[in-house]
């Protein structure tokens, strides 16, 4: 690994996670779940065509196991709530919501990392952030009826995300394994409980893609789910899930911008106030010994 490795990947997670919101807009229709399940095939049957040209074989051990389950379980519950809310909210939006993930991850990590102290910034930085979370709900309950079930439920599936990142990111010192190893092994065991939800609430009769929601799923599967999930593992394992989930400082600006330019969506002051407030706490957040503040 070169010196340029870490800032290349961070740069390409930043594109891919800008774009991500609108392609699972644009790719959900009227059956998101049946969509998310052929983006992960999709993915995994890339990640399986990479590790078999590149002669990478997967571990079965019990580490590994471990890995592969807490990391599937973090992309079923994640995306299967993600897909959900994109039916009702813009996909800025999501983007908006998503940069909460590194006040959730440091709040999981003052536990767990010795790195991740409070001080009096990241408590302002924190505090700020959620402010932001109260603007997007506001934002919700004016926007129409059913806006503000999917701000709750990308909360809960950056609940997940943030938990589940703390707890790879140990597991994988644990064993030593690629990032496209573990994407591959999480989504296998992601898959069939995505069959099995689709199943249940995405009947096989009403399954409809148009050729832009087609170029969307494959765009996800391929670059969403394939590259953006190895390299999102590739940088928990050698930078801190906090650093990792600072990718959110930049997209939640630039999701909000291509979702108005490419799909027209709603320019809502609370949600760019809300977006601007979680920037500027995670700038809060993570840049506090520039600040020089002490320990709570």
């Amino acid at each position: 690994m070169n010196k340029y490795s870490i800032p290349l990947a961070f740069l390409c997670v930043i594109s891919i996670w800008s774009t991500t919101p609108l392609a699972v807009q644009w790719s959900s229709g009227n059956a998101p779940i049946a969509s998310a399940l052929l983006r992960m095939m999709l993915g995994a049957a890339f990640c399986g065509a990479v590790m078999l040209a590149t002669r990478v074989k997967l571990p079965f051990d019990q580490r590994a196991r471990a890995l592969f389950l807490a990391s599937g379980l973090s992309i079923f519950g994640s995306m299967t709530l993600i897909y959900w809310a994109a039916q009702s909210i813009p996909s800025g939006w999501i983007a908006v919501l998503f940069g909460l993930s590194p006040l959730f991850t440091g709040l999981f990590s003052i536990l767990v990392e010795p790195e991740s102290d409070l001080t009096i910034t990241r408590s302002a930085g924190i505090l700020l952030g959620f402010f932001g979370l109260y603007l997007v709900f506001r934002a919700g309950l004016s926007f129409k009826e059913d806006s503000l079930l999917g701000v709750a439920l990308v909360v809960v599936a950056v609940l997940i995300s943030s938990s589940s990142a703390v707890l790879i990111r140990h597991l994988a010192h644990a064993r030593d394994l690629s990032g496209i190893q573990i994407t591959t092994g999480g989504l296998l065991v992601a898959i069939p409980f995505f069959a099995l939800t689709a199943l249940l609430v995405d009947p096989v009769s009403q399954l409809q893609f148009t050729p832009k929601a087609q170029a969307a799923i494959l765009y996800l599967g391929l670059l969403g789910t394939g590259i953006g999930f190895s390299l999102y593992f590739f940088l928990l394992k050698h930078t801190s899930a906090s650093n990792v989930s600072l990718v959110t400082l930049v997209t939640p600006i630039t999701a909000l911008l291509i979702g108005s330019w490419l799909n027209n969506e709603p320019v809502i002051p609370n949600v760019w106030w809300g977006g601007i407030c979680v920037c500027l706490g995670l700038l809060l957040y993570q840049y506090r010994p520039l600040l020089g503040s002490n320990k709570l």
